[in-house]
């Protein structure tokens, strides 16, 4: 019988909440000792094309990367890039879960994304007897998966739109019929009444999705949610604990007001477990990213302020008004890229704010972000802190911010650059990347749609040999070719002269996005 990933093929994405440093962050906020991210071993089950690993591999050559996915055509796809990079680091094997063996060895980071709820109960049962026997004593396994109670909408949608095409065997037919009838079903509905708003929003995030990851997840063959609970005991019997939902904004109860808070307590008693259950039922979740560790290791949930004075921290948080007030105690409003916000008027808080908004994608120690804040305040502005004081002030902002969504925490510093050289030049991966397409994987592990043709060729130029009246001859060239086509405002430009002049003018704020997007190395 064919894989369905052999016959509809799945582009493989990087997911920043797999990468060893997002797991080795949150083990070690709460008190694990996990594996250096840049000599650590990792393993993937289901790894598809490698878009997740490979990236992985290539920014960390000091570790090592082994991913086993059952489709042979993801695999040969992932082992021709790992070919083209000249990677050593890594080994994709066409494989089946269930015939992993010991002789892999052991790994400080397992990553099992998109595979549990789409497979057999004997296959999750053998996904966690892996995410245990070979991960390393401080190791973290990751594991997603579609959970209750939101996915008791979605699951009546998938239930509906398979009976639809249950006769129907071609893949790309199945989705277009599938998508129809949901189609057909809203517009039969009254926008007004609950069922047809449900149908609305799920037809809407459909219709935003490509046609491979409809097929293989509403009308994959098996796909089974189950209760945060249900999870967690099933690792539990293959001796593996709760560590850490990947995303740790996800586990706070600040959205809520206080009477919900207080009744969240209430109702989970001090069980952590009990309230990650709570606060699905209250996000109404269905989707859940979870980490794990083994049983015999002990966590500590007291998260300490001093804690933050061992990472690097990151945000690409803005302030709202154009001439914020930084030294007083005005309240200004920050917000990051993913709709995080926050207000505050302390004068430390609103510096180190935007110090780390003015360094992104960059992301500062924390003694240089400590420095950098006393600066911009200068001695007038304190607020009353000592030096020792401030530090300990700015420990318990950024563990609040944390929390918040709105900084990032990390130990290890990708090798990125954000100023660019005579002769700049791009990550090799992202230029491979680019020979296909628009969307390429960043020195951060994270995906971007490059903004059209001229960008994209752009990035092909950037091999380091070109300086920029080499790359505006080139990009000349192209227009003059017709090989790419020069737009304005989202407009074709077709007057060359104008053309070539859009060019020449956008060379240096394309150059300055590449960078700010953390494509370019040393």
């Amino acid at each position: 019988m064919p894989n369905a990933y052999d016959e509809v093929s799945y582009e493989g994405y990087p997911f920043p909440q797999t990468h060893p440093d997002r797991l080795a962050t949150i083990a070690t906020l709460f008190g694990m000792n996990p594996a250096s991210v840049e000599r650590c071993r990792v393993l993937e089950l289901g790894c598809g094309d490698g878009g997740n690993l490979i990236p992985m591999a290539f920014g960390l050559p000091r570790s090592e990367f082994v991913g086993i996915d059952l489709a042979a055509r993801p695999i040969a796809k992932g082992q021709a890039l790992v070919e083209a990079l000249g990677l050593a680091n890594i080994r994709l094997l066409q494989l089946d879960v269930m015939d992993v063996t010991p002789d892999l060895g052991f790994f400080d980071y397992i990553i099992a994304h998109g595979v549990y709820s789409w497979v057999p109960p004997a296959v999750q049962d053998k996904i966690l007897a892996i995410c245990k026997a070979p991960l390393a004593p401080q190791g973290v396994a990751y594991v997603s998966y579609n959970t209750y109670p939101a996915y008791h909408f979605k699951r009546m949608v998938r239930d509906m739109m398979r009976f639809h095409v249950r006769h129907l065997v071609e893949p790309d037919r199945r989705v277009e019929q599938g998508v129809a009838f949901l189609g057909f079903l809203v517009e039969s509905t009254s926008a007004s009444d609950t069922y047809g708003m449900l149908l609305r929003h799920i037809l809407g995030d459909l219709l935003e999705r490509s046609r491979e990851s409809i097929y293989h997840d509403e009308l994959a063959e098996i796909n089974a949610p189950v209760h945060f609970h249900e999870f967690v005991e099933h690792a539990a019997r293959h001796g593996l604990q709760f560590l850490s939902e990947e995303d740790f904004f996800l586990m706070q109860d600040r959205p809520f007001p206080d009477r919900v808070r207080d009744g969240l307590r209430a109702l989970a008693g001090g069980d952590i477990l009990l309230r990650e259950q709570y606060l699905d039922f209250l996000h109404g979740r269905h989707f859940r990213k979870t980490l794990l560790c083994h049983r015999e290791v002990p966590l500590d949930r007291a998260l300490r302020p001093e804690q933050m004075m061992g990472f690097h921290i990151a945000s690409p948080a803005r302030p709202v008004s154009p001439a914020p007030d930084i030294p007083s105690a005005a309240v200004e409003e920050f917000r990051g890229s993913d709709g995080a916000a926050m207000a505050t008027g302390h004068p430390l808080a609103k510096a180190a704010i935007m110090t780390l908004g003015e360094t992104w994608p960059r992301s500062l120690p924390f003694e240089d972000l400590l420095a950098k804040s006393r600066g911009r305040l200068g001695r007038d502005a304190k607020n009353g802190l000592e030096p020792g004081q401030d530090a300990m002030a700015l420990c318990q902002i950024l563990l609040e911010t944390y929390a918040a969504g709105l900084v990032e925490l990390h130990l290890y510093v990708p090798a990125f650059v954000v100023e660019v050289s005579e002769r700049p030049m791009a990550s090799p991966l992202a230029r491979l990347q680019a020979r296909d397409g628009n969307s390429v994987t960043t020195l951060r592990h994270t995906r971007i749609q490059m903004d059209g043709d001229l960008e994209r060729h752009l990035l092909l130029s950037l091999d380091g040999t070109r300086d920029r009246a080499a790359l505006l001859r080139d990009l000349a060239g192209l227009v003059d070719s017709g090989a790419i086509t020069v737009r304005e405002s989202g407009t074709p430009v077709h007057d060359r002269a104008k053309g070539l002049k859009i060019v020449r003018e956008g060379l240096e704020p394309n150059l300055t996005r590449v960078a700010r997007l953390a494509l370019l190395v040393a």
